[in-house]
């Protein structure tokens, strides 16, 4: 099982450095830290600039910090959470949660590909990891209660664990059967429209669903040695967004024909 936690080590080799450029960027000071980290620049999934998704959840949170919402998006600063920087905009809260997952992503680079299996346990690290800083009471851990996505309802808060666990051993069969550094092909592509679309459609977290969802597709490219892809459309192509909402919506449903056809396109195959 791999630790996304672990460090930069000295004497790295010249070909993870060159897969680390591939998939990262550049340095930057980290306050935090007061020393030099590694910065995703985003081509994945956008860390350079605030995260968004395109689906809204029914009604408002009652309670701030265990009624969430997978939103992401958001034209004011309503929103309010309940973080350890106090009671929050999720506005103002966007550009830390955008600097955890870029964090996380750094640490994945950091890792070797064969390291890179998914459990259960480090589905709710890659959660912990980016935001258990803000939300320590809960980040990491399953949600507590059902929710509302859009029109869509996801599984009982209780059947998640199950759920996780199997969905983790049929990603890893699915792509046992696509190889390390596959081709892109039709089985890979269904993979990785499965696993995104699984993911979401199970919803295990009370909040930032999406967010995991892209630090776990970005940890699967790099696996596969695929290149970096957009995993959020830009807000501009509105065309794209409708579809990719369209291709989530169905995949509430299990059907991962929309999303295939997204990560057609994502890929060069469309």
């Amino acid at each position: 099982m791999v630790n996304f936690s672990k460090g930069n080590q000295k004497g790295k080799s010249d070909e993870k450095t060159k897969n680390s450029k591939k998939h990262g960027g550049a340095l930057e000071n980290d306050l935090n830290a007061g020393r030099k980290k590694k910065k995703v620049s985003g081509k994945h999934s956008r860390t350079g600039q605030f995260l968004y998704g395109i689906r809204r959840r029914k009604g408002k949170p009652e309670n701030v910090e265990r009624v969430s919402e997978d939103t992401e998006e958001y034209s004011s600063t309503t929103r309010l959470l309940e973080s350890s920087l106090g009671i929050k905009s999720y506005a103002e809260l966007a550009p830390y949660l955008a600097k955890g997952v870029e964090r996380v992503m750094a640490k994945i680079i950091d890792c070797k590909p064969t390291e890179l299996t998914v459990t259960p346990e480090i589905i709710c690290k890659l959660h912990k990891d980016a935001f258990g800083g803000l939300f320590p009471s809960w980040a990491g851990r399953y949600r507590d209660r059902d929710v509302v996505v859009g029109k869509y309802n996801p599984p009982h808060y209780f059947e998640v664990p199950v759920l996780i666990k199997q969905y983790c051993k049929d990603l890893e069969y699915r792509l046992s059967l696509v190889g390390p550094k596959p081709p892109v092909s039709d089985i890979l592509i269904e993979t990785l429209a499965f696993a995104e679309g699984r993911f979401l459609n199970i919803h295990p977290f009370l909040d930032f669903n999406g967010r995991v969802a892209r630090m776990l597709l970005f940890a699967l490219l790099y696996r596969l040695n695929l290149p970096p892809v957009q995993l959020v459309p830009d807000e501009k192509d509105r065309q794209g967004r409708r579809e990719y909402l369209a291709a989530l919506s169905m995949a509430d449903n299990l059907d991962w024909q929309p999303l295939i056809s997204v990560w057609k396109r994502r890929l060069g195959k469309g």
